[in-house]
Parts: C-alpha cells; structure tokens; sequence
C-alpha cells in the first residue's frame, strides 16, 4: 500500500486498484457508481482524516478515518479490506473458488460452511420471510437466466423461466449454526442483496478491532459507519437523487441505497432494472430507489433491494413495520417528475 498524491491517473495506479491494493491518499474521489456518496471535497471539516481507496466485492471500497495516528490508520484499512477480500473469497458467486460457489455446485442437500457464511444467510433468510420473499437470498437461478437476458436483450423462454421459478423459495433452505440445509441440491444461494452491506459492516468492525473507531466504510451503494468524527455529530452522507439530493448526517449505523439506477435494459419496448423480482423472475419494470438507514446489521442492504420492489407507500408502511428501527426514503418515478416519501425511523 502506498500514499498517492493527487494528480493524473497512471497505469501504475489503475494496476494497483485493479489488483485490489489499499491505496492512501489526501485527495477525495467521487465514485459515480455510489448513489450514497461521500462529503464534497469543499467540506472543511476533514483535516484529521485519512481517507483509502481500493477494490472489493467486484465495487470500489472508500475507507475514512478520523485518525489519532495515520500510521495506525493506514494497517488498520490495510486490515479492512483484506477481510473484505477475505469475504468475497467466501461469498462471491463470480469466483469458481469461492465457498458460496461450492455449496451451490454441491450435490448434498446438507453441508458444513464458514460461519460468516451461516450468519449472512441467516439473516438473509430472516429477512427475506419478514419481506414475504422480495428479497429472496435463493434467487440465484433467475439472477443468471437474468444475467443472459440482459446479454442478450432478449427475454428467457417461458419453459426455462418456469424451471428456474422452480427452484427458488427462501423456506427451503435452513441454517443450524455452522450447517446449511436445502431441500434439494439444486436450490442455490445470492449473495449479491445481502454481501456488500454484510461486508461493510465486518471491515467497520476490523477498523474498530484495530483502535479507529470514529470510521466509515463505503462500499458502493452500501455505508457503515461508526463513532462520529472528533468535534462533530456524525458523519456527512450525501443521498443522491435525480431531484432531490439530500445530505444526512449519522453515526453509528448502517445506509443502504437500492434499486433505480442507470442500469437498465430494453427489451421488446419494456425497460427492465438489473434487480430481479422474485415474483416475476424478470428484472423488475418500476423499481423505487430505497434509501434504508438502520443499526449496523447486513438487513439494512437486504431491506433496500425488498423496499425498491414495492408498489406504494401502504407496501413499504407494512414491511417496514417489521423493522420498527429502520427508517427508509423511496423515490418513485422519472426525473421529470419524482416523488418522495419517507417511513419509518427516517429523520429529516
């Protein structure tokens, strides 16, 4: 790892980043991709802090700390993103070597995984029943058949959309501590609602381990954040929006930021989302941008993909209900005319 002024970008840098190095600099960079991005570089508020860029999860990974020493600062990012390269290792579906990858290969109907692994599913199957299956972490056969139509622009033929809805179903899967049980070898596990929000948290919490509490993790479109910084309330968020951008400020929780993005697909005139709706197995057609804010637990990343395939605001009242310390802001509609609402323990 090593310091980098700002300035042009080298080959030498992209290498770095591409090969998952934890870079340090005293710059700022907005990544376009992080709908709930970090404080404008005019914020004079930052002199105390470390800031570190890298790779992990397939998303860029921003690292802040309100440093007592930037030496401590710098091993302790060092030390965040290896566990979030460790977890990827784990929960990754792109990785051939991955655990998630294995399980799912696997022909037994029960197995033994990492704990990490167990807890995120846990809770993602919690989730998932408390959201009556809009987050669904048994996805994954629609997520690919998804993936291929996307490809190809062309929507799956309705006998293979049929064998993959077949497959899928959050009650067929169990887990008993460290043993994950499936009712049939070929019901498969996604991370992808759950994993970034889950990592976050964990490399919150190696920061923490290593003596910098006051930090926050941004990974994509998914933020933990810890104590607040020195002097301040909690740290500045920025809630991007197409009309109406808004800027929190919070401490010791977790932000989530789901569904409407630019990554949209056009297939025999309908505009599809990359999310998939378990209701339909297609990408879903009207998906709302969820802005979630909760405790530091993985829910909040699962709660925002389940919130963006609501219909109005009785759906998102009544799931949320559930969840009675998360509060949430939807925005709905085009960037001509936007609506939105807040629900829950949202505070403007």
């Amino acid at each position: 790892m090593r310091r980098v002024r700002k300035g042009r970008v080298t080959p030498l840098r992209i290498a770095l980043l591409l090969a998952f190095a934890l870079v340090a600099w005293r710059g700022y960079t907005r990544f376009a991709d992080n709908p709930a991005g970090l404080p404008a570089p005019d914020d004079g508020s930052r002199a105390n802090r470390e800031f570190f860029v890298g790779m992990a999860m397939g998303a860029s990974v921003t690292i802040t700390i309100d440093a007592d020493d930037p030496a401590k600062a710098k091993v302790a990012a060092r030390a965040a993103l290896e566990e979030l390269e460790r977890l990827d290792r784990m929960l990754s579906d792109w990785k051939e070597s991955s655990d998630l990858t294995a399980f799912n290969r696997a022909n037994a109907l029960e197995g033994e995984v990492p704990p990490e692994f167990a807890r995120c599913l846990s809770r993602a199957l919690e989730v998932a029943s408390a959201t009556d299956g809009r987050f669904d972490p048994t996805v994954a056969p629609l997520v690919q058949l998804w993936r291929s139509s996307r490809e190809s622009k062309a929507l799956p033929a309705t006998e293979t959309l049929a064998a993959a809805r077949a497959r899928v179903g959050f009650a067929r899967v169990r887990v008993a501590e460290t043993r994950v049980e499936r009712d049939a070898a070929d019901i498969t596990i996604d991370f992808g609602g759950i994993g970034k929000g889950f990592g976050a948290i964990a490399a919150l919490e190696v920061l923490r381990a290593h003596g910098c509490p006051r930090a926050m993790v941004a990974l994509a479109g998914d933020i933990a954040v810890g104590e607040p910084p020195r002097g301040e309330s909690g740290w500045k968020i920025d809630v991007e929006s197409a009309t109406n951008p808004e800027r929190m400020i919070v401490a010791r929780c977790a932000v989530s930021t789901s569904g409407a993005t630019e990554q949209f697909v056009d297939i025999e005139g309908i505009r599809y989302a990359h999310i998939v709706d378990p209701r339909t197995g297609l990408g879903a057609t009207d998906a709302a941008r969820a802005t979630v804010i909760g405790p530091l637990d993985a829910a909040v990343d699962a709660l925002g993909t389940a919130l963006s395939l609501t219909r109005d605001d009785a759906e998102v009242d009544a799931m949320l209900a559930r969840f009675p310390t998360f509060g949430a802001r939807l925005e709905r509609g085009t960037s001509v005319a936007t609506r939105v609402t807040y629900h829950g323990a949202w505070q403007r």
